[in-house]
């Protein structure tokens, strides 16, 4: 398991200094996030030779159109091709979000494993649907942005049709704790996760982790960094 933590901070004071740097680069994200319709407006680059696919779930609340500055940089390094699940976050329940993972996966016109990416409740979406729906079987690598996999203490913001994924002593927090990651997995997360409270709940014991001091929950999903981190973990041997 690799623990590293980018960039590097000194101590509490470099920390205090960080998070004004965070407050405005979070605010701007989540301003990008609301505005998901005009990032349409930007093409994206042609997709590269297919190679393996990569599946993308976005989180409460979320679009997969906020998923395009994260595709732009998979297609510049010769990934994909990408396909996103989409969703009615403050309706379903995490069974239905997972079946609909398992469906855009089994529709896929590929002979081996795909890759998977989610993002927040994306994340803990596609971990139950790796270690609890069979979906092992048919993927080679995850990637974690900021999924609060053992919960968060604001649950009770979102919807009750959420609160036994997100509550930290919810049955869904339970089922999926202990053992191995059925898959090689990266956590991407961020030191300053304003969702995911305590930030260390995005954190998994037996995963890969990169601890971002620069960005929030949302900011995950445009930074750069953020972006190079899953690129690394994605072309791994």
């Amino acid at each position: 398991m690799r623990r590293l933590r980018l960039p590097l901070s000194a101590g509490p004071g470099d920390h205090l200094r960080a998070l004004p740097q965070v407050i405005v680069a979070e605010l701007v994200a989540t301003v990008r996030c609301a505005a998901w319709p005009l990032a349409r407006l930007r093409p994206l680059p042609p997709e590269p030779p297919p190679q393996r696919p990569i599946v993308l779930v976005h989180g409460y609340l979320g679009h997969p159109a906020m998923f395009r500055p994260l595709i732009r940089r998979l297609r510049r390094a010769g990934l994909g091709p990408t396909h996103c699940v989409g969703y009615p976050s403050t309706r379903w329940t995490l069974d239905e979000i997972v079946v609909r993972i398992g469906s855009v996966v089994q529709a896929l016109d590929t002979d081996g494993p795909v890759d998977l990416i989610g993002h927040s409740l994306g994340a803990v979406a596609s971990r139950a649907y790796l270690r609890c729906f069979g979906g092992a079987e048919h993927v080679r690598r995850f990637v974690s942005l900021g999924g609060p996999h053992a919960g968060t203490a604001l649950f009770r913001l979102t919807p009750p049709n959420l609160w036994d994924v997100l509550d930290p002593d919810g049955p869904w927090v339970h089922r999926l704790a202990g053992g191995p990651e059925p898959v090689p997995t990266t956590v991407v997360r961020s030191r300053y996760d304003h969702h995911v409270v305590p930030p260390v709940r995005a954190s998994l014991p037996d995963a890969d982790e990169v601890v971002l001091s620069g960005q929030g929950h949302n900011g995950l999903l445009w930074s750069s960094t953020a972006h190079d981190a899953v690129i690394d973990a994605l072309i791994r041997d």
